[in-house]
This record gives structure tokens, sequence and C-alpha cells, in this order.
């Protein structure tokens, strides 16, 4: 009988830690591609448009040309 018992909440205790496990890995995961979405988010690129007139390069005086 003892046994039995012992086998049944071995069952419980293991089923219970699953879900807990399930959980955990489930609530970090959402956590992690919410981070990433975030971070992604935290760059602002605009790409020029077709009417935009383009940077001029300036140039700097080197030594060669002083």
């Amino acid at each position: 009988m003892v046994d039995i018992a012992s086998n049944i909440l071995k069952n419980i205790f293991s089923k219970k830690l699953n879900k807990a496990k399930e959980g955990i890995a489930k609530g970090l995961k959402n956590k992690s591609l919410k981070a990433i979405e975030d971070y992604k988010n935290s760059f602002k690129f605009e790409l020029p448009t077709t009417n935009a007139p383009e940077p001029k390069a300036t140039s700097t005086p080197t030594e060669a040309d002083k």
C-alpha cells in the first residue's frame, strides 16, 4: 500500500513540477522575445527618399594640402 501511495504522490508532484517548468520556460521565452523586439525598435533608421538631396562631402585639409 505504501508503494502505491508514494507512486501516486510522485506522479502528482512530477506533473506539477513539469507544469511549473513549462510555465517558467514560456514566461522566459515571452520576456526574451519582447526584449529582442524592444531592442530592435530602439534603432530608428530612416531611408532617404528619392526627392531628398544627397549630402555633399566636405573635405578637410590634410597635412599634404597645407
